[in-house]
């Protein structure tokens, strides 16, 4: 799986789940679905996806994340 399908499986959850979730549940429950990365790799997804506004920081405070409207269309379109 290359480096896209990866940050495509980490805006789907945010998608499919419709929930805002912290980078801790997000990491578990894409490894739950087989994902192979770890955190690190998963904070510089979190970074790329906020850059390309396809998902946003809702809670500053406890970091929790949460797909934007563009995100949704961008995954669900695509």
């Amino acid at each position: 799986m290359g480096k896209e399908e990866r940050k495509r499986q980490v805006l789907g959850l945010l998608v499919e789940s419709g929930l805002a979730l912290p980078p801790t549940a997000i990491l578990w429950n894409c490894k739950n679905q087989g994902a192979t990365f770890e955190r690190r790799t998963l904070d510089n997804y979190i970074e790329e996806l906020l850059d390309e506004g396809y998902i946003k920081k809702v809670d500053e405070k406890r970091g929790y994340y949460q797909a934007t409207p563009a995100g949704r269309d961008y995954y669900l379109n695509d």
